[in-house]
């Protein structure tokens, strides 16, 4: 389901594919076991091995690749043709017959066989190539550095909104940092002003189109092109993503006239495809629930995060260390308002919708998942976001299909600051200094998402800073607690008598228990009138002393 309103080489082999268009029957054929022979640098790049290493993962059976005995046994049927292997199921996607089905069935070496939908049948093994455009320019430079208001074009509010820009300011634009998005076709996308100068530096990968078995992912699809361009459009003057400088690699998983779990599991190939190059991040603005045979179709019970075939994929692909994000779905002014799959799994930054304000999208869909996990877990920008379209101009459009890349462009920025930080430890400093953290909902999650927040957090509690102030974002201020248990404070609000002397009046004053090294004082939950100057005076007690905090700064609580 797409979630909207209105040059690297894998290793592998394989022969190359070709379709023909009559649709069939496909199935996911799962084997009972695998060989583990294979040498981990024949089935990863240096970039997958190197973030193994890196975060202490070990190469474990999902890595290995499935025995070419039973594939070869499988496609001497007849009526049946392999489309791709999937390694983390130990598993084959077919298209075949319902009579070939029952043979496979009865095979020694199958374990299961499951009916997944209609496809296009495959002739060929495919051989899945990327291909990065190569586009000379007179001017090629892409500059990130003291951009204004006026720089960012339309784009300028969803990217303050997360801090994005303040992200940006620090230097952190999304370099070396590589961002899959996973989407249903990207028309035009290396023709718009936005990629131009991706082009020009080697920044955009046409990656591979699982749904097709081919490399045409520009199709006449606009989805993607509008997606990517959310965190990665550069065009200075008139658009600027969240991180424009990290490197693309696109996916086409989704068929825009059909909607079967087919669907799911062209997503998890695609999840081992960008594995298997190294990427860092994945951006997905796809879910599922119901499908067009209804006897496949999942009710919110499934959606524990551990039941469907895409929330397999997602687990896995955040076990390899790579950050996935997810749309939360635009189900929430419609029948089924709950969020969709994988946006239920635990390990995911499921993705809501909010307009400039911050007031949740009606159509954001609602949490949790059937676990009762908190879910979303962060929101941005989808009401209204500025996105391009393939004629190379920009509108503005609604649905979490966009908030999500938004964040992912921040998540990019967060990556390039902390390389060598766990993906599980940067994901909890995103939740935690989020803008409702300490209040989560249904529809926002922990609220949304502040970058710059969670960089400052990351470099205090990494270095093990003295507990101090971070840097105040609108009507509220972050302080790092470290492992202090309490925290009180007292909010003195600056007033003029006879316009001359400032006198300093009380407006609040609370204990609260802390966690987790991070606390936010909410100034319009308190009570604090806007446009007004405070001082405020914070006391933290840990385990063996009490002390205040040395910085007391007079700030402006803004509208």
């Amino acid at each position: 389901m797409k979630f909207y309103k209105l040059s690297l080489t894998l290793l592998s082999s394989a022969l190359y594919c070709t379709t023909i268009f009559a649709q069939t029957n496909t199935y996911l054929v799962q084997f009972v076991d695998k060989e583990l022979k294979a040498d981990p640098n024949a089935v990863l790049s240096p970039k997958s091995i190197d973030r193994r290493a890196k975060f202490n993962i070990p190469f474990t059976e999902e890595d290995y690749p499935i025995n070419v005995d039973y594939i070869g046994a499988l496609t001497k049927l007849d009526s049946t043709y392999l489309r791709y292997t999937l390694k983390w199921r130990n598993g084959v996607v077919v298209n075949s017959t319902k009579e070939d089905s029952a043979r496979i069935a009865e095979l020694v070496f199958v374990k299961k066989v499951s009916y997944v939908g209609q496809s296009e049948r495959a002739i060929e093994v495919e051989n899945p190539g990327f291909v990065t455009p190569v586009l000379k320019l007179k001017e090629s430079s892409m500059n990130t550095k003291n951009l204004s208001k006026d720089d960012y074009g339309v784009a300028y509010t969803q990217n303050q909104q997360i801090q994005a820009t303040d992200m940006h300011l620090a230097g952190f634009d999304g370099s070396g940092v590589v961002v899959a998005i996973f989407d249903a076709g990207f028309n035009a996308i290396d023709k718009i002003p936005s990629f131009l100068k991706h082009q020009a530096n080697g920044l955009l990968t046409f990656g591979y189109d699982v749904a097709g078995l081919d490399n045409v992912l520009n199709i006449k699809y606009n989805h993607g092109t509008a997606v990517t361009s959310s965190a990665g459009g550069y065009d200075f003057g008139k658009y600027i993503g969240s991180a424009p400088k990290a490197q693309y690699i696109l996916f086409r998983t989704e068929y825009e006239a059909s909607e079967y779990p087919i669907e799911e599991l062209n997503w998890c190939k695609a999840a081992e495809l960008a594995d298997s190059i190294g990427v860092d991040i994945i951006s997905s603005s796809l879910g599922y629930n119901q499908f067009d045979d209804k006897s496949l179709s999942y009710s919110h019970k499934n959606l524990d995060g551990k039941t469907t075939y895409i929330s397999h994929g997602a687990r896995i692909a955040s076990q390899k260390g790579i950050i996935v994000l997810n749309s939360a779905g635009n189900s929430g002014d419609n029948a089924w308002r709950k969020i969709g799959t994988p946006a239920d799994v635990a390990a995911v930054l499921s993705v809501g919708a909010v307009d400039a304000k911050g007031k949740p999208g009606r159509f954001t869909s609602h949490g949790y998942n059937a676990l009762g996990e908190i879910k979303p877990d962060i929101a941005a920008m989808g009401v209204l976001a500025s996105v391009a379209s393939p004629k190379g101009s920009y509108y503005q459009g609604y649905g979490t299909s966009y908030s999500t890349p938004i964040a992912a462009g921040g998540v990019a920025c967060l990556v390039q600051a902390f390389p060598d930080v766990h993906p599980e430890i940067l994901k909890k400093a995103i939740r935690l200094t989020a803008s409702h953290s300490q209040h989560p909902d249904s529809l926002r999650g922990y609220g949304i998402a502040q970058f710059l927040t969670a960089k400052e957090y990351l470099s205090m509690s990494l270095v093990n800073s003295p507990k101090q102030l971070l840097s105040p974002t609108q009507n509220a201020v972050n302080i790092y607690t470290g492992n202090a248990l309490s925290i009180e404070y007292e909010v003195l609000q600056h007033k003029k008598f006879l316009l001359i002397f400032t006198t300093k009046k009380k407006v609040a004053q609370r204990q609260d228990t802390c966690q987790n090294g991070f606390f936010r004082i909410n100034l319009k939950e308190i009570g604090l009138k806007c446009s007004k100057q405070y001082t405020l005076k914070v006391v933290l007690t840990s385990p063996n002393e009490t002390y205040p905090l040395k910085k007391t700064d007079i700030y402006n609580c803004q509208k």
